[in-house]
């Protein structure tokens, strides 16, 4: 009763054991999973800020240099002092300082309003279509033209800015079929803005600035901006059409939207014509090729499969450790059980070998046919006796491995000889004689004598 209970109690210990076991594994899973991915998600934050100030690097250089043709050039001349006049001549210099450090506007002109004639100034190797050829005897990087075919267009676009006493005018429309933006500035010859003293302006082709302007200003800004991460670029103009890069949306990921507007709108707020429409453009700057990010990637989804392996592992091998310690419980169940029956049938034939002793030894006359029962009763009592042994003994080999088979070399004669004698007294009772004979050259067969 005892075995059995300490073996119930082991029972139930090895399931507590199992099942706290599996939580701790549980939550030591949980542990890992949420440091793991804490850990990416910290890679990811720093990598996301970088991209946010590159794409905010990106915004101000591209910015600053769509406004400075604006702002540095037509700005920033004294255009309120009155024109001399071969001022065409003058702006020449002028012209050719904003054409080598601006690339984007392709025309600058000029107008002194009336019936004055207006004035083209373009680069000859840009020349627009709506220009006249250059004669080939002039060997200058500038093209001049007066009143070319566009003048009268921009002109009646500029003088509805002017009715409208307006320091600044800019259009979105088309010349020759071509899509253009055109900014000019405009000056007056008294305060109250009545009277028109001149126009001067630039004009942007947007389909160069399409294929060629983002291009060169990115691959400049672009490799500084970086903080020495690996990025995609992408330009998409307001249909989001990829214009340039490759237009990459995994995270880490980083937008900013610009107008497309080459001038600076917000110191001339009051002077820009109410109904402009602004376009706006996005840079996109992502950093999912970057080899910090997919060593990060790649480093926690590792962790993670190997903590997940290594506890799947310890699970396995707890459940069987649990198993085999069921299973040894009910081994040892079972041997507490069969070796309580063995103990109970041995005592039986036992019992029954010591009454029988006692009272022969009791009884000095016994009847013959009393005389004759008793040795029966004896003999198959010591045959039940002799078989449980035999069952014991057997099962005593299968479950101890350490009582294992003993093999000697033993002649075959001898084997006989020795299986003979056992069976002696049982053949003398019947009155039974057995005779062998065998060849000396028998090999010699391997026995265990103990079996």
């Amino acid at each position: 009763m005892k075995s059995d209970r300490f073996i119930g109690l082991a029972l139930r210990a090895s399931n507590l054991l199992t099942i706290f076991v599996f939580l701790g594994i549980a939550t030591l899973l949980a542990f890992g999973y949420r440091v793991t991915r804490e850990w990416q998600h910290g890679v990811a934050v720093r990598i996301t800020h970088q991209n946010e100030e590159s794409a905010d690097l990106i915004i101000k250089a591209i910015t600053r240099d769509m406004r400075g043709a604006q702002a540095r050039i037509l700005a920033n001349r004294d255009w309120d002092a009155p024109l001399p006049a071969g001022f065409a001549r003058d702006m020449t210099e002028q012209v050719a300082t904003t054409f080598a450090r601006y690339p984007y506007p392709e025309s600058l002109f000029t107008w002194r309003g009336g019936h004055q004639s207006m004035l083209f100034f373009s680069r000859t190797n840009r020349l627009p279509i709506w220009m006249p050829p250059q004669s080939p005897a002039v060997n200058s990087p500038i093209a001049l033209a007066v009143d070319p075919p566009v003048a009268e267009q921009v002109r009646q676009m500029v003088l509805s800015s002017v009715a409208a006493q307006m320091r600044y005018a800019i259009f979105n429309t088309e010349l020759a079929g071509v899509p253009y933006q055109i900014v000019t500035r405009i000056t007056y010859s008294d305060s109250l803005r009545e009277r028109l003293e001149s126009v001067s302006g630039f004009t942007v082709n947007l389909d160069w600035i399409r294929k060629w302007y983002f291009t060169d200003i990115l691959s400049e800004v672009g490799p500084a901006a970086s903080g020495g991460l690996t990025q995609d670029i992408a330009l998409l103009d307001e249909n989001n059409r990829t214009i340039l890069g490759s237009n990459n949306i995994a995270p880490p990921m980083a937008e900013r939207t610009f107008p497309l507007l080459f001038m600076d709108s917000s110191d001339t707020a009051a002077d820009v014509p109410a109904d402009l429409t602004h376009v706006q453009w996005k840079i996109r700057v992502s950093a999912s090729r970057d080899p910090i990010w997919l060593s990060a990637k790649r480093r926690a989804d590792t962790t993670l499969v190997a903590t997940s392996f290594a506890v799947v592992l310890c699970g396995v091998s707890l459940m069987l450790a649990h198993k085999a310690v069921l299973s040894g419980a009910k081994v040892s169940e079972m041997r507490s059980r069969f070796v309580s029956s063995v103990t109970h049938e041995l005592k039986t034939p036992l019992a029954n070998i010591h009454a029988l002793a006692a009272t022969l030894a009791r009884q000095s006359q016994i009847p013959s046919e009393r005389f004759r029962e008793y040795p029966k009763l004896l003999m198959r009592e010591t045959n039940h006796l002799s078989r449980l042994i035999d069952n014991l003994l057997a099962y005593a080999r299968i479950t101890n491995m350490t009582e294992t088979y003993a093999f000697e070399p033993m002649a075959a004669a001898e084997l006989v000889d020795e299986a003979l004698k056992s069976f002696q007294p049982r053949l003398s009772e019947h009155g039974l004689r057995v005779h062998f004979e065998m060849s000396p050259d028998l090999p010699f067969v391997s026995v265990d004598q103990r079996a």
